[in-house]
């Protein structure tokens, strides 16, 4: 994924649209965070979402409750734009085992140059809500020392029980490295930046860490499929066990690919770097017949009107409580953060078309124990796509359980309760934003805006009012417990009129008026106030 990491400016608020006529999707934001890259939770527990930081930590938010799940800042490298901790998987008996898996960049042997080893270890839970560090188990460990970018990231626990890899090619351009065609362990070299497991998709036995029993039978046994450039996310329908991977382009296509269960793609070559998607990319077919290569069922131009340059692949929605996206698979540009649907099948790829809803710098999606779709922004927030809220986790031999709204999700009958806080001082003159933090015990919509009372005196005393300036109203959505914090943009001009008062000893104060109204229409009032200070 191109220049992941760079773009961590602490951008404005959530726009929410509905994805189609009637419908009512909406974005709810389950918390903050430094850089996160992923989200996802362990199958049966409707309690737990886990974010994946890209420095290091993986932070588990219990019923709106935020706490550090696991600490690996000290192995990661991630000064690399690409580079990090980059996602985690559950072994498909969590919940006995307490066992879990990380995909991680780690500083080579020696600690030189650009690039990393792409790392994969197994570590157990101490608690429901804590890992236990000393528990490490080294799984796969790959030598990725000549650039720090395509490091693919993405782990899954297939439908097979298996632990599913993918990983970039190595990083520059065009492949130059020449790995994603290879699938012979005698081309491995790593000082040359050589291995014949870059620029695939791998499949091992998390037991043990070796390949998987039924893979295709390369002489690099690890590999299920190859002949790919940066797959960055790759998920299965949990309803079919088909495969869908977004696979990031160079400079001209993005390409989403298909592969049905049961066989899910075994030993294809999706055609990297002999084709950029569909096309060819300047190294010559050496058939000539376009034979032997399994093409995508969706492809995206850099050129307009697509416009896109970096795809976030993202997940079938089979969550009951989102019917309106109901078998659509979700994906996104990351820069370009919106969020599109498309319907997938062994024919091609139909109904493409925008949801109406937008990220900044959309990372990642996601995927909770009930099936509910997270989209993740690299610039803090991560938010889950909701219509009633409510979690319905799978029913033992299929099906599905009764709906179990989340703790204080659903409807209330008061008002809700919320809960403001804004910093002593603040400095908007200084840094163009002003922030506050907000929580309420249900699913509500805030309403926000902030206003400058500047007085003639600092001391304030009997002083009549010079004037008000006022910020733009935001509006944003908060999942049931979570405490976000929210970030209002001031103009240039009124960071100007806010110094030159500040320098005549003017006394400014800053008051946020918020409103909180509940699904069911009952609103709630807070205000919280901030010095304006020069220092």
């Amino acid at each position: 994924m191109r220049r992941l990491g760079v773009l961590v400016a602490a951008i404005g608020v959530l726009a929410c649209a509905p994805a189609g006529a009637g419908a009512a999707v909406s974005l709810l934001q389950v918390g903050t965070f430094a850089q996160p890259v992923y989200a996802t939770a362990p199958a049966g527990d409707a309690e737990r979402v886990f974010v994946v930081q890209r420095q290091g930590k993986v932070i588990v938010v219990r019923n709106g409750v935020a706490s550090t799940f696991l600490d690996l800042t000290a192995k990661v490298r991630s000064t690399g734009s690409e580079q990090g901790l980059l996602s985690m998987a559950f072994a498909a008996d969590y919940a006995t085992s307490g066992e879990f898996y990380v995909y991680y960049t780690a500083p080579p042997p020696g600690g030189s140059g650009a690039g990393s080893d792409l790392t994969v270890e197994a570590y157990k839970r101490a608690d429901a809500d804590h890992a236990d560090p000393a528990s490490a188990r080294p799984l796969l460990t790959i030598p990725h020392r000549i650039n720090d970018n395509h490091n693919g990231g993405q782990l899954q626990v297939g439908p097979d029980g298996m632990l599913w890899i993918g990983t970039g090619d190595g990083g520059g351009g065009d492949d130059t490295l020449g790995n994603a065609q290879k699938t012979d362990p005698s081309y491995n070299d790593a000082a040359a930046g050589h291995d014949a497991r870059l620029g695939k998709l791998l499949r091992i036995d998390p037991k043990t860490g070796a390949a998987a029993a039924g893979n295709p039978g390369f002489a690099q046994p690890e590999i299920w499929a190859y002949g790919l450039r940066n797959p960055w996310r790759y998920s299965f329908d949990r309803a079919t066990g088909d495969l869908v991977i977004g696979d990031v382009g160079q400079d001209t296509w993005e390409e989403v690919d298909f592969a049905p269960g049961p066989d899910r793609g075994k030993g294809y070559n999706y055609g990297w770097n002999t084709y950029e998607g569909d096309h060819p990319r300047g190294t010559s077919d050496p058939a000539g017949t376009r034979a032997g290569f399994a093409w995508p069922i969706l492809e995206k131009a850099h050129a307009a009107p697509d416009s896109f340059s970096s795809i976030a692949g993202g997940y079938v929605v089979r969550d009951p409580a989102l019917p309106d996206l109901a078998g659509r698979y979700l994906y996104a540009d990351t820069y370009r953060g919106d969020i599109r649907a498309v319907t997938m099948g062994v024919g091609g790829a139909t109904g493409d078309a925008a949801t109406g809803l937008h990220v900044n710098t959309l990372a990642s999606f996601g995927e909770d124990a009930c099936g509910r779709v997270y989209a993740v922004s690299l610039d803090g927030p991560v938010y889950r796509l909701a219509q009633s809220g409510d979690c319905v986790l799978p029913a033992p031999g299929g099906g599905t359980t009764t709906p179990t709204p989340p703790a204080g999700g659903g409807s209330t009958a008061a008002a809700p309760k919320l809960t403001l806080r804004a910093a002593a001082k603040q400095r908007p003159w200084k840094t163009g934003v002003v922030r506050f933090t907000a929580s309420c015990d249900a699913v509500c919509s805030l309403s926000a805006r902030g206003t400058f009372l500047i007085t003639r005196t600092k001391s304030g005393a009997g002083a009549a009012a010079v004037r008000l300036l006022r910020t733009a109203t935001v509006k944003t959505t908060l999942a049931a417990g979570a405490r976000v914090s929210v970030k209002v943009k001031v103009s240039a001009r009124t960071r100007r009129s806010l110094l030159r008062a500040l320098t005549r000893d003017r006394r400014v104060t800053l008051r946020f008026a918020v409103t909180a109204t509940s699904r069911d229409g009952k609103a709630t009032t807070a205000t919280a106030r901030s010095a304006v200070t020069r220092r």
